[in-house]
C-alpha cells in the first residue's frame, strides 16, 4: 500500500461514537480509512476558449482537450456487472500497475469531476463556482432536458458563443438549465456546487446620469420603430433619436457622440444611475414583468417602459452586426454590471416575443393614438401549457383546453386574467426561478374549477405546493417534492413535481406552505470546488505505480431486495404560530397555512413516521461508462440496505462537520418560512476536510424504498447523491459524493418495472 503524497494528506480515521445501529449485524461496511483531503497546492484556473461542458447538450470538445484511448458510448452497466473482475487479467493482488496502464484500466469510463471558480466582473473578491465532467458523451448527462421549447426560457445566455451549454455563461446563477436532474426531485452536481459561489454579488453603481423626461406615447412609438432594428447606415438619425428624446449628450457642442462606443457608454451610465431609481430586475421580487406592464399605477408603468426603451436602444447597438464585431460584443457583454445585464435580458425577451401595433383615430388635430401588444409566441406558450398538463396528469385538462381555444368572445383573453398569465402567454419571461410559477398560475387562471385558495403560489415562497382534487403538486424546490419525486407514477417538469399523493389533512383545493430548515450537512466552499479534481481522482494520489490491493470492486446486492416498505400517508400538521399576513394580502381567509410535513411508512408491519424538516438536496449521479469501476481504499464508506436498520441511524450529519461545533437536536423554526437563512457555523470550514465517511443506502426495488431513503435524509438534514445503478456504478457514485461534499449516496433502480400498472390493477 503506497504512502500519501502532498496532494493527499493523511488524516486519522478515528471518528465520533456511533449509534447502536452502526454496530448492528445488519450494518456492514468495506474498508474504513481516512478520507481524501484538500489539495495543498494552489488552484490554477487554466480556462480554454472552449471547455468540457457539464452534463448536457451536444458538448463541444476543445481542440487541445485530452481524450482517453477508448470510445465513450452509452452502455447499460448490467452488460458489464457480471463480467468485470478485480484484479484485472494479468495482475495479482500484490502487483503494481504503471501509471499509463492504470489510466486505461482504472479510469476508463469512470466519472471524473473538475471544479472551476470564475471571478465575477465588476465584483472584486467574488466568484461563481462550477463543476464539469472531464469526459462525457452526448447521451450521458445528469440533467433533464426541457420537455418543450418554451421551458428553455428559464435560462438565458447573453453572449454569442459557439455553444450555449457552458454553464458559466448564463445570466442567472446558478444556471436554471442545470437545475433539474435526470431523476425526478433531484438537481445536478453543477447546480448544487454553484451555490458555493455568489449567486447575487454585491455591486455598486457610481453613475448619477439621468434620462430626459419623455411621454409614454413617445416611448411606445420608439419601441414600435425599434422592432425592425436600428438604421445603422444613417448615423444622424441614430444620434438624433437617442439624444433628442431620451438621454443627454454631455459634449453635444464640442464633440457630439456619433460613435457607437460613446453612445453605448452613455446608455450604460444612464441605466446604471443609482439616483434615478431604476427597477433592478436581478432582484427576484421584480422578475414578474406582467406586474409592470399591467400596473394600475401609471408612474410604475411609465418607469418600466422608459427603462425598457433605453435597454432596447442599448441591446440593438451592442448586437448590431454592422456596428459591432462579435469579439467586441462579447467583450462588452461579459463585463457588464449585473443590473444592466438584466436590463438587456428584458430587452431581448421583449423583442423576441412582442410586437406593438399603433392605430390612429379621429379627424381633428391632435389625433388619438392607441397602442396594442401583439403576442408573437402565444400559440407556443399554449402548447407548452398543454404538454405540462399531460405530464402532471391534470384532472381538469379538458375544460382548460376549451378555455385555451378562446372560442367564447365574451370571456377574457387568457393573457388578461392576471399578471402571471400575461407574462406566461406573452413569453416575456426572465431567466431564473419565476417560470415554474408563471406556468402553474396561468394554468390555474385558465381552470374554471380552481379557486382563490390557490392565489398565493409565488416564487418568493418556493417551499410550497397545493392539493387539487385528488392529487398534490409540489415545487421542485420544496422538500416534499424532492422526496416524493421518487414515488411511483410521479413526473417532474418545468420546476413542478406531480401528481403526488393525496393528503387527507388538506382540503380538496388548498395551497400549502411547508416549514423547512436549511440542511445540516456542510456546504462546499470555493476552495472545495477548486480542489475537486484532486480529491476525487479514480486513481487516488498521483504516483508512478499503483498497487492493485489499493482498489476494490464494489457492487450493490441486486438479489436480496426488500418489498416490505410502503407509504401509508402524506401527513400535515399546522404550525401553532402562523406568520403574520404581509401587506396587500389578497384575502386573510384564503391565506395559506404553514405546515409541518411528514410521510408515514409501514415497514414490515410497523409504523415509521419521517418528518420532512430540512431543505436538503438530492443530486443525480452522473452516468459512468462500462462499469462497475473500482474504488480507491481511501474513499471511506459504509453500506446499508434500506430495510436493515436505516431508521435507527440518527444524526448522521454530526459525523461530517467540525467536532468543535455542534447543533442542538431540536432547532426552533422561524415563524416566517420564506425568510432567507444565514449560513450555518460549519460553513466557515472546508466541507471536504470534515467529510469522514459516506453512507451508501441500497434502496433498490420498488419506488417506496427510495422514497423512504429520501425521507430519512429530509428527517435528519443530510443531502444525498441519487444513483441509478443501471447507469452509474457504486464506486463513481461514492466519488461524486466526495466531489459534492455530501455524506449520503442512495442507490436506486428508479422503481420496479411495471409497478405503476400493478398499483392501478
Amino acid at each position: 500500500m503506497r504512502s500519501y503524497s502532498r496532494q493527499w494528506s493523511h488524516r486519522s480515521s478515528t471518528s465520533s461514537p456511533q449509534s447502536e445501529a452502526l454496530s448492528s449485524p445488519h450494518y456492514y461496511h468495506t474498508r474504513v480509512s481516512s478520507s481524501p483531503a484538500v489539495s495543498s497546492e494552489p488552484f490554477e484556473s487554466h480556462v480554454a476558449h472552449q471547455r468540457p461542458t457539464s452534463s448536457g447538450g451536444d458538448p463541444l470538445v476543445p481542440p487541445n482537450y485530452r481524450q482517453r484511448n477508448y470510445v465513450s458510448r452509452p452502455v447499460r452497466l448490467r452488460d458489464f456487472r457480471h463480467t468485470r473482475q478485480w484484479p484485472p487479467a494479468g495482475f495479482l493482488l500484490d502487483a503494481d500497475i504503471s501509471h499509463g496502464d492504470a489510466e486505461d484500466i482504472i479510469c476508463a469510463g469512470a466519472s471524473t469531476f473538475k471544479g472551476f471558480c470564475e471571478k465575477i466582473p465588476n465584483a472584486p473578491d467574488q466568484c461563481y463556482c462550477h463543476a464539469v465532467m472531464e469526459s462525457e458523451h452526448a447521451s450521458r448527462r445528469d440533467r433533464a432536458l426541457p420537455h418543450h421549447e418554451a421551458f428553455h426560457l428559464a435560462s438565458l445566455v447573453l453572449a454569442e458563443t459557439d455553444s450555449t451549454d457552458f454553464v458559466w455563461e448564463t445570466l442567472e446563477q446558478p444556471s436554471m438549465a442545470y437545475f433539474s436532474g435526470k431523476i425526478a426531485g433531484t438537481c445536478t452536481l453543477e447546480y448544487y456546487v454553484s451555490q458555493a459561489g455568489n449567486t447575487r454579488p454585491i455591486i455598486k453603481y457610481p453613475s448619477d446620469a439621468e434620462p430626459k423626461k419623455v411621454t409614454m406615447l413617445t416611448i411606445l412609438d420608439r419601441l414600435r420603430q425599434l422592432e425592425t432594428g436600428l438604421d445603422a447606415e444613417n448615423p444622424n438619425d441614430l444620434y438624433g433619436h437617442l439624444y433628442h428624446f431620451f438621454i443627454e449628450d454631455p459634449e453635444h457642442e464640442s464633440d457630439p457622440h456619433y460613435g457607437i462606443d460613446t453612445q453605448i457608454a452613455d446608455l450604460l451610465k444612464t441605466l446604471g444611475s443609482a439616483s434615478y431609481g431604476w427597477i433592478d430586475f436581478s432582484d427576484p421580487r421584480h422578475q414578474v414583468l406582467g406586474k409592470f406592464v399591467n400596473s394600475k399605477d401609471t408612474s410604475i408603468k411609465h418607469r418600466f417602459f422608459h427603462q425598457l426603451v433605453l435597454s432596447v436602444e442599448l441591446y440593438l447597438r451592442i448586437h448590431s452586426p454592422t456596428l459591432y464585431s462579435q469579439a467586441d460584443r462579447n467583450k462588452v457583454l461579459t463585463q457588464l454590471p449585473l443590473k444592466i445585464a438584466w436590463d438587456l435580458a428584458v430587452a431581448q425577451r421583449w423583442l423576441e416575443n412582442v410586437f406593438i401595433s399603433k392605430t390612429t383615430s379621429g379627424e381633428s388635430s391632435p389625433k388619438k393614438s392607441t397602442f396594442t401588444f401583439d403576442l408573437r409566441t402565444k400559440n407556443r406558450q399554449k402548447e407548452a401549457l398543454q404538454d405540462f398538463m399531460d405530464m402532471m396528469k391534470w384532472p381538469n385538462k379538458l375544460e382548460v383546453e376549451r378555455v385555451l381555444l378562446e372560442t367564447d368572445h365574451r370571456a377574457k383573453p387568457v393573457e388578461d386574467r392576471s399578471s402571471d398569465a400575461w407574462s406566461w402567454f406573452s413569453g416575456v419571461i426572465l431567466p431564473g426561478p419565476t417560470l415554474p410559477w408563471l406556468l402553474i398560475n396561468s394554468l390555474i387562471d385558465c381552470d374554471p374549477r380552481s379557486s382563490d385558495n390557490l392565489y398565493y403560489l409565488t416564487h418568493m415562497t418556493p417551499s410550497s405546493g397545493f392539493q387539487y382534487l385528488s392529487n398534490t403538486y409540489w415545487s421542485s424546490r420544496c422538500v416534499v417534492g424532492k422526496v416524493l419525486g421518487a414515488a411511483r407514477g410521479v413526473n417532474e417538469t418545468a420546476g413542478w413535481v406531480g401528481p403526488c399523493l393525496y393528503s387527507p389533512d388538506l382540503n380538496r383545493i388548498e395551497c400549502v406552505r411547508v416549514r423547512q430548515l436549511p440542511a445540516l450537512d456542510s456546504r462546499p466552499l470555493p476552495e472545495d470546488v477548486a480542489s475537486m479534481n484532486v480529491r476525487t481522482s479514480p486513481l487516488g494520489p498521483l504516483d508512478d505505480a499503483y498497487p492493485v490491493n489499493d482498489y476494490e470492486l464494489i457492487t450493490p446486492d441486486t438479489d436480496d431486495i426488500t418489498d416490505a416498505i410502503r407509504i401509508q400517508k402524506l401527513g400535515f400538521l399546522p404550525l401553532k404560530e402562523q406568520p403574520a399576513a404581509s401587506k396587500g394580502a389578497h384575502s386573510n381567509k384564503n391565506r395559506p397555512v404553514v405546515w409541518d410535513a411528514a410521510i408515514i411508512f409501514a415497514c414490515d408491519g410497523e409504523t415509521c413516521p419521517m418528518r420532512l424538516r430540512y431543505d436538503i438536496s438530492f443530486i443525480t449521479a452522473f452516468p459512468c461508462h462500462e462499469g462497475p469501476h473500482v474504488l480507491f481504499y481511501d474513499y471511506a464508506y459504509r453500506a446499508i440496505k434500506v430495510d436493515q436498520g436505516l431508521h435507527n441511524i440518527h444524526n448522521w450529519a454530526d459525523r461530517n462537520r467540525p467536532r468543535s461545533e455542534s447543533f442542538p437536536t431540536a432547532i426552533p423554526f422561524p415563524s416566517d418560512p420564506s425568510r432567507s437563512y444565514p449560513h450555518t457555523p460549519q460553513d466557515t470550514c472546508s466541507a471536504a476536510s470534515v467529510l469522514d465517511e459516506v453512507l451508501v443506502i441500497e434502496a433498490l426495488g420498488v419506488s417506496d424504498n427510495e422514497v423512504f431513503a429520501r425521507a430519512w435524509c429530509a428527517h435528519w438534514g443530510v443531502s444525498a447523491i441519487v444513483a441509478n445503478v443501471k447507469e452509474t456504478c457504486m464506486a463513481c457514485a461514492v466519488r461524486e459524493a466526495y466531489a459534492a461534499c455530501v455524506s449520503v449516496v442512495i442507490l436506486t433502480e428508479c422503481g420496479k418495472v411495471g409497478e405503476v400498472e400493478e398499483a392501478r390493477g
